[in-house]
């Protein structure tokens, strides 16, 4: 019975933090990876894909030097500290923004995830 209690618990936890919602992208925005801060200026889900996708557009060696501390994460909340501790996020940002800050985007081609310069 405690058992089912505490899944039950658990399961309620996650289903929470699943519906937190995306910080809301405005028209003309666009995900700008690299150059975000902590926590709250950090946006939702960055995963495994996205992490592939930058390493190799900067090669292994920049990314380590960069991001080395990434990890994919589902939300802001656990996007811990960005670019300043070795964490890829990302913010929303109007592209020119995003450019002016050496930011990056990630695309999707032929079903797979590539970065580039914004």
């Amino acid at each position: 019975m405690k058992k089912d209690m505490l899944l039950g618990a658990a399961l309620a936890g996650l289903t929470i933090g699943l519906a937190t919602p995306a910080p809301a992208q405005e028209p003309g925005e666009l995900k700008c990876y690299g150059v975000n801060g902590c926590g709250s200026h950090a946006s939702c889900a960055v995963s495994e894909g996205d992490i592939a996708a930058v390493r190799t557009f900067l090669g292994s060696k920049e990314f380590e030097k960069q991001f080395g501390k990434s990890e994919a994460h589902s939300c802001g909340a656990h996007a811990k500290c960005g670019a300043s501790a070795q964490i890829l996020n990302w913010t929303p940002a109007k592209a020119g923004e995003c450019k002016a800050q050496g930011g990056i985007v990630i695309e999707e081609k032929d079903g797979k995830k590539v970065a580039k310069k914004a």
